[in-house]
């Protein structure tokens, strides 16, 4: 039998094949116009609409007892695919799953159709789905189908429930959590996902039809279509109208929109100048671009960033910054797309790079300035060593005798090229300290023996200076790790300064203790001690403090620093405790051997 003639479109079926037109036309209109999460899902919702409403206007339309039901098996891969497609529409739209489970997607959306649809074409032997009492009713001049239920008719409907019930289950938790500014919609979207539920159980329960005919497909249309208007109109789900919000037009930094898959949805003004042709089309993957791909590739990683590489595209240097499109219905994690936003820093970079030339340049000033340094002590120790011996020579009586009156220029001349080599001695230190060219020879050295050593070395000094100088504890069996040479120079170095700050009758006592893997060696001395928050002027480059007490001037202020650099590449500190009018103590704190 031929069921597509002869057909008859009354009122019914004109009704059915509008209803059709229009599905077709939302379909057509949102698959080339409108990118929303779970548009996949729906747009199958529509297609499966479509071949529903088909079945159903040519159902109306014949005339025959056999097309009628034939083309009411016909619908059932239809009836079964929209209730699936619509809940995973709605779950997707709501939560913005990313369309994760495709496998299982799949088996849903062919598996279950393509079973229901075996069951439709052997109903004329098994009668599973409408029964032998099926019957053509005929009212004046209306007819239709007054079905005979059977047993698995009930049960595909109730599967098919359970996906509807899933669906209103996930817009009452999206409704729970979502903004204020979306819950009006997401009840809209409750009403038109439980109508067409109402209807069919109407139809089942109570035998309510529409036109005779199972008014299901009429409802689930009318809704699709007010839905397809809804989302159409409604920004606060679309990807591109909340990027556009967002920072779209509110800067003239290349923008680029991208969607949860990472495809390419738009590009601002800018962005479009910038890049040009390079930008691919709509919906087409970003990350083909050399220049975005380390961008695309991590932004499911990504909540909030901006990323630590620039990029260097012509003569233009961008920072680019990654902004996730927050979805409104509350899911964490799971944002509608992202905004990229590429921040020009090209002048930053330019005055970074001069700011760097500039650095480098400073910096071989600075070694010029070492070397030349260096370079010009080494020429002035020379004479100056001839000088100093010719003075020793004349002092000790070996060019003859020498009148007191000459012999007290002589001393004079002898005390300042001694103060004179020491300052050559302290810059020609400070410049391999700074040039990191001064090499450390340590060896294991007896504490006590070495600390009576160095202060023995010194106690003519103390003497001219009338300051007593003393070991008052010094009873540690002890072995230091440390170059004894620059160990020496830094305990010399403190020694000296000590004597020099202590008045004339007064006296600077030395000590030593192990504390823990350390050996402190202290130096205290009865000067007029140290104001406070002075330890950048004690330990600085030509640092001498200032105070109304002392009596002591000179000095190159040298030699507390270049102890603390030394004391510091041997592993230990330098460090002091003073107290105005009373005296100060230096602590050197030295590594044990083996420590």
């Amino acid at each position: 039998m031929n069921c597509l003639t002869p057909l008859t479109f009354a009122l019914p079926a004109l009704v059915a094949a509008t209803l059709w037109i229009a599905c077709a036309a939302v379909l057509i209109w949102v698959v080339r116009n409108h990118r929303f999460a779970g548009k996949a899902a729906f747009v199958l919702t529509l297609a499966a609409m479509l071949w529903w409403l088909f079945t159903v206007a040519l159902d109306l339309a014949s005339q025959e007892e056999a097309c009628k039901v034939g083309w009411s098996l016909a619908a059932w891969p239809g009836i079964t695919l929209l209730p699936i497609a619509w809940a995973f529409f709605v779950y997707d739209y709501t939560i913005n799953t990313k369309e994760k489970r495709q496998t299982l997607r799949r088996v849903l959306y062919v598996g279950l159709p393509a079973l229901v649809s075996i069951i439709a074409l052997t109903n004329g032997q098994t009668h599973l789905l409408y029964g032998t009492d099926t019957r053509l009713v005929t009212e004046g001049s209306k007819s239709y189908v007054d079905f005979d239920h059977g047993p698995l008719f009930y049960a595909v409907a109730a599967g098919l429930y359970v996906f509807v019930l899933g669906a209103l289950t996930v817009l009452a938790y999206a409704f729970a959590g979502a903004k204020n500014t979306i819950r009006p919609f997401l009840g809209v979207l409750f009403l038109i996902t439980v109508a067409p539920l109402l209807a069919n159980v109407a139809y089942i329960g109570w035998d309510f039809t529409f036109f005779g005919f199972d008014p299901t497909p009429f409802m689930f249309a009318v809704a699709l279509i007010a839905l397809s208007w809804l989302i159409v109109n409604n920004t606060l789900m679309d990807t591109v109208a909340q990027g556009r919000r967002l920072l779209f037009y509110a800067t003239n930094d290349p923008v680029i929109l991208v969607d949860a898959a990472g495809r390419f949805i738009a590009a601002n003004s800018a962005a479009k100048a910038f890049f040009g042709k390079k930008l691919p089309h709509e919906g087409q993957p970003l990350g083909y671009m050399t220049l975005l791909a380390p961008i695309v590739a991590g932004l499911n990683e990504v909540s909030e960033q901006m990323t630590s590489d620039v990029i260097r595209y012509m003569d233009r240097v961008f920072e680019p910054r990654i902004l996730p499109i927050e979805n409104p219905v509350g899911s964490k994690g799971n944002p509608l797309g992202w905004v990229i936003s590429f921040v020009d820093i090209s002048e930053r970079e330019r005055s970074s790079e001069a700011l760097r030339e500039a650095l480098a340049r400073a910096e071989a000033a600075n070694e010029a300035k070492s070397q030349f340094l260096a370079m010009i002590s080494h020429e002035l120790r020379t004479p100056l060593s001839s000088v100093k011996g010719g003075l020793d020579l004349a002092l000790n009586g070996v060019v003859g005798d020498v009148s007191d009156p000459l012999r007290n220029l002589l001393s004079i001349a002898q005390r300042n090229s001694l103060r004179l080599m020491k300052l050559i001695e302290d810059v020609l230190d400070l410049q391999k300290l700074d040039l990191s060219t001064i090499k450390l020879e340590t060896q294991n050295i007896h504490a006590e023996d070495f600390l009576r050593e160095v202060t023995e070395e010194y106690e003519a000094y103390a003497d001219e200076a009338n300051v007593k100088l003393e070991i008052i504890s010094c009873d540690v069996n002890a072995i230091l790790r440390a170059d004894p040479f620059r160990l020496r120079q830094v305990i010399g170095n403190v020694i000296s300064n000590a004597v020099k700050f202590s008045e004339r009758g007064g006296k600077v006592e030395c000590s030593a203790i192990v504390m823990g893997s350390h050996l402190r060696i202290s130096v205290r001395d009865s000067g007029v001690g140290i104001p406070e928050d002075q330890e950048d002027i004690v330990f600085g480059r030509f640092g001498q403090v200032k105070s109304s007490l002392s009596h002591v001037s000179g000095g190159s202020g040298l030699g507390l620093h270049i102890a603390k650099l030394l004391i510091e590449r041997m592993g230990g500190s330098i460090s002091y405790e003073s107290e105005l009018g009373v005296g100060t103590t230096f602590n050197i704190d030295t590594p044990l051997s083996g420590s």
